[in-house]
């Protein structure tokens, strides 16, 4: 007698439109509908043998009986299937809409039907992924207003990384005595303006993260940073992600990030020099997941460190519960310490409740002589902002020399190696 085993054909994919319930309230119920065509369409392109079984609103089930989807692990046949999903917005009329799309899959038999225990397991799969795409709970026409402003800001933004428009420039963290010495540099994303400056690209990223799909650029931020990493081993780097994108079921179980883990996993050296910053934005909507997605970064040998410390949402027991590996004041205090003995003192208090968390602390925007002044009669182990390095094009660490960069890389392995080794604070 044969065995369930022997009869395994295929998946069964279930697909999830996240923002599928957004799209019909910002653009009305066909729009939403033409969605899901679309997806439908390119998954069964991405396929190439898929028979549709049922689309209903925000979800569709496909069975695919294609031999590399069983050879795939974990959730990598999922991954890869949302990235293609997601890698072009939707077009609308006149308007470009990002999708938001999660998905898992099951094995079927040939003789299952209804295939209720399949659909069952993809279904609990699914469950799992973060992503449920920020809603207008309120369908006036000001939270329309915002949700459309937004995803033309979101999809702009998008459209410019996919062009090679926008682009990343890198700012040094230094020592506050010796600006030379460099802790890493960070990666810092800018477009051109219409006088040919540069802009940051802080807005668009803004209305990403309102509309929960942060993690678009995320991805693509962090494959591009291991990129300069692969090209150079002297480079050590940082990039910052959104706290909506710490999971590692952030499209379904075991789906969002598999590729990056695998790149990483094949050399460690890069994970060593890789340092990657949670943007505290809007705290930790999903707290455990988060825990578990640093855990797993950290075995690998990456870095973490906690953005915007003093202005975030995140509590300092969420925090703590993180053990990041450095942390970076965010720059606003800076900005307004001159304005007051109390705005001054928040600075150092800011610092020291930093220091209770973290044995590297950077002070983030050391823009003038009297901001260097601060930082060192703080004590500053090391800082940032334009004062000691505005962000460049320039990779500094190609342009320092060889003694210099040696001495980066020992700063480097010798500041994380005393996080490793108890905490104690580094000497300046």
């Amino acid at each position: 007698m044969q065995t369930a085993t022997a009869h395994r054909t295929g998946q069964l994919m279930v697909i999830s439109l996240n923002n599928y319930l957004a799209v019909e309230a910002a653009y009305g119920a066909e729009a939403a509908r033409s969605a899901m065509e679309h997806l439908r369409r390119t998954a069964e392109r991405h396929f190439g043998r898929a028979t549709l079984r049922s689309v209903h609103r925000h979800e569709m089930q496909l069975l695919v009986s294609h031999a590399p989807l069983r050879c795939l692990p974990g959730g990598s046949a999922a991954e890869t299937l949302c990235s293609v999903l997601m890698e072009q917005p939707y077009r609308w009329g006149d308007e470009e809409i990002l999708l938001s799309v999660s998905a898992a899959s099951a094995a079927v038999s040939a003789m299952e039907d209804p295939l209720d225990d399949s659909l069952a397991e993809a279904r609990g799969r699914l469950a799992l992924s973060c992503l449920q795409g920020a809603q207008i709970f309120s369908r006036s026409h000001e939270a329309v207003a915002q949700y459309r402003k937004d995803m033309a800001a979101a999809a702009g933004l998008m459209r410019l990384v996919r062009r090679g428009a926008a682009f990343f420039t890198w700012r040094p963290v230094a020592q506050p005595d010796d600006p030379g010495l460099i802790l890493y540099y960070e990666a810092m994303l800018r477009r051109v303006g219409h006088m040919g400056e540069q802009i940051d690209c802080a807005d668009g990223y803004a209305a990403l993260d309102r509309l929960g799909m942060a993690y678009l650029l995320d991805r693509r931020m962090l494959s591009d940073v291991i990129d300069e990493l692969e090209g150079d081993p002297a480079a050590c780097l940082n990039v910052a992600i959104s706290s909506q994108s710490l999971s590692l079921n952030l499209l379904g179980e075991e789906t969002g990030w598999n590729d990056m883990i695998e790149r990483l996993k094949r050399d460690p050296g890069l994970a060593r020099r890789l340092v990657i910053e949670i943007a505290d934005n809007g705290g930790m909507p999903h707290f455990r997941d988060a825990v578990a997605f640093v855990r797993g970064l950290r075995e690998l040998g990456v870095r973490i460190a906690i953005g915007r410390f003093g202005s975030g949402h995140a509590s300092i027991g969420q925090l703590m519960a993180l053990s990041p590996d450095a942390i970076k004041i965010d720059s606003a205090f800076m900005h307004t310490a001159y304005q007051s003995g109390r705005n001054r003192a928040r600075v150092s208090h800011l610092i020291g409740l930093a220091r209770t968390m973290s044995p590297i602390v950077i002070l983030d925007g050391v823009e003038s002589p009297w901001h260097l002044h601060i930082a060192r009669e703080e004590e500053a182990q090391w800082v940032a902002g334009s004062h000691l390095g505005r962000p460049s094009l320039r990779r500094g660490w190609l342009n320092a020399g060889y003694s210099a960069t040696v001495a980066s890389l020992t700063a480097f392995n010798s500041a994380f190696q005393a996080a490793d080794s108890g905490g104690q604070r580094l000497p300046n």
